[in-house]
């Protein structure tokens, strides 16, 4: 059952293409970020209609969307086969005239790739990392499913030289189009104010946004962060984001004695705003794909300590933008941030390199239009 609707299609504009971003749930993640990004900026234009979908539950984002004027659907799955659930995704697709549908992730090309292929809709499937993809029983799932997209594509090359040569998806069909971010939106943003973290501006704030999941590092990150605190007591650490880990983290900060210099904020909708207040970000991640996280912090002109997982070494140069660190280990992570802890100068060198970087190539309009690019090819019939 449908649970919410906001701003309803609309016939007055000069027949726009319906497109359907189909997400997991209205949540503050890289995908549904992505997902929201086009949205908005192509209803800007007019030449598109787009609806997100979530297709198990809603989330924070719901409030972000509605006042971004972007409509969205709240589906809710039920159990590990909802069968129900991809028909009334196929009824809510015809209602709706649904053209294209653009699915995140493989559970919602299950669901909404499916619907929307029965639906008579032409569909388009994207990939944000590999991790999520290690069971062979994933791999096989996603190589018969891509039969039901007309095009993948993948948020980083390293993606795609997974799904073409792990999943044995055609390379005719496959397409890397890198993530990337509306720099404007995080050079803009204004820091809060330090007191309101019982800090002041004297200390240095390290920030670091990811879900509190496993393969995120967050343990990793407590553990040196204890390190940098022994030597600089005014280190100061922002956890934004919520997940399955938040309770054990939460203990494992009283364990370090760090009360009162990490702080967990949960989800939030102001991340330019935090940003903006940090020195220092960081991300500890296990896997990754090309994670919105980095680009928005190069974005908002900040150095980055990082994995070298993924994508991020393409993106980061290590030394000149940030410093990369290898995974799962603390020592280096710890020395990493001492260094920039310790050395404002290097901090404001290094984030404008970083803001440099974004903004000559993760340009957030360089990217829509590869996006506008596919969906016409597709629409049209096209092979490239």
């Amino acid at each position: 059952m449908i649970q919410r609707e906001v701003a309803g299609v609309t016939k007055e504009q000069a027949e726009p293409i319906k497109l359907a971003q189909a997400v997991y749930a209205l949540c503050m993640g890289g995908s549904e970020a992505l997902a929201r990004q086009i949205a908005v900026g192509l209803n800007r234009n007019g030449s598109y209609d787009c609806v997100v979908y979530a297709v198990d539950h809603g989330g924070p984002m719901a409030e972000v969307l509605t006042r971004e004027g972007v409509p969205y659907r709240i589906f809710s799955r039920n159990g590990r086969m909802d069968v129900r659930l991809i028909r009334r995704l196929v009824v809510q697709f015809r209602a709706d005239h649904v053209q294209l549908v653009h699915t995140h992730h493989l559970n919602q090309l299950m669901y909404a790739g499916v619907a929307g292929r029965l639906a008579g809709a032409r569909v388009i499937h994207t990939e944000h990392e590999c991790y999520l993809l290690s069971r062979w029983r994933a791999r096989r799932l996603l190589r018969v499913l891509s039969g039901v997209a007309d095009r993948v594509t993948a948020v980083a090359e390293p993606v795609t030289e997974f799904l073409r040569n792990e999943i044995r998806i055609p390379a005719w069909k496959l397409k890397t189009i890198p993530n990337a971010v509306d720099v404007g939106r995080y050079q803009s943003a204004c820091p809060i104010e330090r007191s309101v973290f019982g800090w002041d501006d004297e200390d240095v704030v390290i920030a670091c946004v990811a879900r509190l999941e496993p393969e995120k590092g967050h343990a990793v990150l407590l553990d040196a962060f204890s390190q940098v605190h022994m030597r600089f007591p005014r280190a100061k650490l922002l956890m934004v984001g919520d997940g399955s880990e938040r309770a054990a983290l939460t203990a494992k900060v009283g364990t370090l004695n760090l009360n009162g210099s990490v702080q967990f904020l949960g989800v939030r909708t102001d991340i330019p705003a935090l940003l903006a207040t940090s020195d220092v970000v960081t991300l500890a991640s296990l896997r990754e794909g090309l994670p919105m996280a980095v680009l928005e912090a190069m974005a908002a002109g900040k150095p980055v300590v990082a994995t070298k997982v993924g994508a991020i070494p393409e993106v980061m140069r290590d030394g000149r933008s940030g410093i990369l660190v290898a995974a799962a280990s603390a020592a280096p992570l710890a020395e990493a941030l001492s260094i920039l802890i310790g050395d404002q100068r290097s901090r404001q060198e290094m984030g404008a390199e970083a803001f440099r970087i974004v903004g000559e190539g993760y340009s957030f309009h360089r990217m829509l239009q590869r996006y506008e690019s596919l969906y016409q090819t597709v629409l049209s019939g096209g092979m490239n």
